[in-house]
């Protein structure tokens, strides 16, 4: 056997608006599967039954969703949910004048514009004093459940109410410890910050000192390699002087010019002197460009006079005691032209 919902409210009808009605409904599934109504003024009662065919075609001729319309007519005849006052509005008029049967009408207002949902007929019951019974008890039972369930609401509102205290005491205690705890590690933070601080600091000194011994060795470097291409450049200008001591001006080139041509007398040479040697090793030491010149010219006017006294005793000697003397000649080149014939190595090293 399928339980059947119930359901006891207050409305007003419009026609009759100094009368109070209560208004009770019954029903196996939902509405749409139909049900029962009794009205009642606490004097009279009527009752009357909406079948699931009635519901489907009032669905039909106002063409709204059966379902749609199915939750409309709930909110309006059970008052449950959220129903504004004034949104759905009853009507009880007789079917005909002089007819005992009613006709309760429901609509519903929206936008100031309201549609019927639907209309049951109502006959009046013969024993009102049983339905007014039924009414009341109905009422006091669905009073003991609604006062139950009030109690039990604050049952838990009270339960809620203090877990709600102790949460919020626990809430206070764990933000005071984490004030406290921020504070610690805020105290710790700011000590490991300076300490990163000055070991930053000190990293940096340290860096720049590196950095300064770096550039000062660069310096260092830098300037001993100047001073040892300048020392190189030195050296390699100092034989170049050298040299140039040993080249020959032009005014030497000239008189080289017109003086004699001795290689001839050289070629004849057979043999060479060990004078020759001697003369080879020593080394330039004069001190100025003056005296090298003075010597040259020394040794040209000394070579002269031997080559022209050496083409005499050629012309009057045979050509054997002239090639023997030819020889000779290159020992004597550095002497003077008494000293010859007979050269001296110590007269040679004076005159230079």
């Amino acid at each position: 056997m399928r339980s059947r919902s119930t359901s006891l409210r207050q409305i007003s009808v419009t026609s009759e608006p100094q009368r109070t009605f209560f208004l009770k409904l019954e029903w196996a599934e939902d509405l749409g599967s139909g049900f029962v109504i009794l009205l009642s003024d606490v004097v009279s009662a009527w009752s009357g039954e909406v079948s699931e065919e009635d519901v489907s075609r009032e669905a039909q001729e106002i063409e709204m969703e059966r379902d749609l319309y199915v939750r409309y007519l709930h909110l309006a005849l059970t008052g449950e949910g959220p129903v504004a006052e004034g949104e759905y509005i009853f009507h009880l008029a007789p079917e005909r004048p002089g007819s005992p049967l009613l006709q309760l009408s429901y609509e519903k207002v929206q936008s100031d514009i309201s549609f019927r949902l639907g209309v049951v007929e109502l006959q009046a019951v013969p024993e009102p004093t049983e339905v007014i019974r039924e009414l009341i008890s109905h009422g006091l039972e669905l009073s003991t459940r609604l006062q139950a369930k009030n109690q039990h609401l604050l049952e838990e509102n009270q339960k809620l109410k203090r877990e709600q205290e102790h949460i919020t005491t626990e809430m206070e205690r764990y933000v005071q410890g984490k004030e406290t705890l921020e504070r610690d590690l805020y105290s710790r933070f700011v000590l490991v910050l300076n300490e990163k601080k000055a070991k930053i600091r000190a990293l940096q000194e340290r860096v720049k000192e590196l950095q300064d011994s770096i550039d000062k060795d660069k310096l260092r470097k830098k300037a001993g390699s100047e001073d040892k291409e300048v020392s190189e450049a030195a050296a390699d200008k100092s034989p170049g002087e050298e040299t140039d001591y040993g080249g020959s001006t032009e005014d030497e080139q000239e008189e080289d010019s017109i003086r004699p041509d001795p290689k001839p007398l050289l070629q004849e040479m057979p043999e060479k002197s060990p004078m020759d040697d001697s003369l080879n090793d020593i080394t330039d030491v004069a001190p100025c460009r003056k005296r090298r010149h003075r010597h040259l010219q020394q040794l040209e006017t000394q070579a002269k006079q031997a080559a022209l006294d050496q083409r005499q005793r050629t012309r009057e000697k045979p050509t054997d005691e002239a090639k023997a003397e030819t020889s000779k000649t290159p020992n004597v080149q550095l002497k003077p032209t008494t000293s010859v014939t007979n050269p001296d190595p110590d007269d040679l090293f004076d005159d230079i």
